[in-house]
């Protein structure tokens, strides 16, 4: 995947690139207002503040129960 983005993708300069990868990686699809709604209700039924909730924690936390609730 890497490779064929540095065929056919903007290239990016490697500031910009951590600078994409940390916005992403400590962002949180609260701060999208076309996806609150849904984040909200996925991190209610979790448990999780999404005011407070990072997405990539969101998905980690729900990937736990997921996969909980299906070996049981």
């Amino acid at each position: 995947m890497v490779e064929w983005l540095n065929q056919t993708g903007e290239k990016k300069t490697l500031a910009e690139t951590k600078q994409w990868s940390d916005k992403v990686e400590h962002g949180s699809l609260y701060d999208d207002l076309e996806k609150r709604d849904y984040f909200v209700e996925e991190c209610k039924k979790l448990s999780l503040d999404p005011a407070k909730t990072k997405t990539f924690d969101w998905l980690e936390v729900d990937d736990r129960v997921s996969h909980a609730q299906q070996a049981a």
